[in-house]
């Protein structure tokens, strides 16, 4: 019994290790590995035992008993890593901090509505090369959650995200309009942003908001980025 649980805790302590050691894999919680190990431990000799005894006597029950032993405890381990590992957070992400607003670029002034209560939260750029500059022929990403922190639903939000310095050569994707959005409940908007093979070396200014289907802006975001052709 003792030469079994030092099997399992070797199998078990190698997954920990392999998960440490590798950039695809996060170590789970050391204890629930051990006991995933020894649960499919168990489990995979029974199972294996009784396919072996019915195969081959109780030499193939003996034998199928040994391999479900070492089989179930691999995988018992590894679901166990696997579940108590740490989610990844997207990488490379560049955080944007939350600025000042900025005055409001409709015609008129925004008229008192649920979308007033609408707030933009976590805004991140991701870009190809991952060193937060667009580059000539470089894809990028502005991703950016959009809150209700009113008590009533917001209907046909409109995510505006614009570049405002005039840079040529800086596509962005049409806004998507979102039908309703809950009271404390939010969604996470993504705009992507292409730069042409030629762009200039400088720098350009994004701006985010939050608009109705009339235009009319809520609140609203603006940040800058380098440029390099």
């Amino acid at each position: 019994m003792n030469m079994k649980k030092s099997f399992i805790g070797i199998l078990a302590a190698t997954i920990i290790l392999s998960g440490c050691g590798t950039s695809q894999m996060a170590a789970g919680d050391p204890n629930a590995v051990l006991a995933g190990a020894a649960i499919g431990s168990n489990v995979g000799g029974a199972i294996g035992g009784l396919i072996g005894d019915s195969n081959g006597g109780w030499r193939g029950g003996y034998r199928g008993s040994a391999i479900g032993t070492i089989i179930g405890t691999i995988a018992g381990a590894a679901i166990a890593n696997a579940a108590t590992a740490p989610k990844k957070q997207e990488e490379y992400s560049y955080r944007i901090e939350r600025t000042q607003p900025y005055p409001p670029q409709s015609g008129r002034q925004p008229q008192a509505s649920a979308i007033d209560h609408l707030r933009i939260r976590n805004i991140r750029f991701i870009d190809d090369s991952r060193d937060h500059v667009i580059n000539s022929g470089e894809n990028c990403k502005v991703i950016f959650e959009i809150m209700n922190e009113g008590s009533k639903t917001a209907y046909n939000v409109v995510p505006v995200v614009a570049e405002t310095t005039g840079m040529k050569r800086i596509y962005i994707s049409p806004s998507v309009m979102i039908e309703q959005i809950t009271p404390h409940n939010g969604v996470k908007y993504t705009a992507n942003i292409s730069a042409g093979e030629r762009i200039k070396t400088g720098n350009v200014t994004i701006r985010i908001a939050i608009a109705d289907e009339y235009g009319d802006e809520y609140d609203w975001q603006e940040f800058s980025l380098p440029t390099q052709r």
